[in-house]
């Protein structure tokens, strides 16, 4: 038998589902100019993961996923730049603009930061290519590309 100590720290349903409080980061992006990013809900994080899955069917007309990597930080940056409030202001459909308008160097300073704000590794990185490989070795017929 366990014996449970009541705990100061034990959050209830209501604590629980009540909105907390994000972290807001200013990225400086050189030439005097910066961005906010901020982290994700669980929501946002799903669909930021959500945005890298092609769903398609295979020889058998069954479903199967696998990973498109393209615009991968295009991609995060919509699903974390904010104003100084926390609000998103880029649209999902933004990211191919985002990706081809801005240079490298800028974006990756906005992806480092979001990365770390939102506990995305690079381990969880390296899982989203080798399952991209996985997915590609078989008979898949898409056409998705690495990043």
């Amino acid at each position: 038998m366990v014996l449970l100590r009541k705990s100061k720290g034990l959050l209830n349903r209501e604590k629980l589902l009540e909105k907390q409080d994000l972290e807001i980061v200013k990225v400086d992006l050189g030439d005097d100019v910066h961005v906010f990013v901020r982290q994700m809900t669980g929501h946002e994080r799903d669909e930021f993961e959500g945005s890298l899955v092609n769903r398609f069917k295979d020889a058998k007309g069954k479903f199967d996923y696998d990973m498109k990597l393209e615009d991968f930080r295009a991609k995060l940056a919509v699903h974390t730049v904010c104003d100084d409030k926390g609000v998103l202001f880029l649209q999902s459909n933004d990211y191919k603009r985002l990706s081809t308008n801005m240079s490298a160097l800028r974006l990756e300073k906005i992806i480092n930061e979001s990365q770390r704000i939102n506990a995305i590794t690079e381990e969880d990185k390296e899982e989203l290519v080798k399952n991209s490989d996985a997915g590609q070795a078989g008979s898949s017929s898409s056409d998705s590309v690495e990043s």
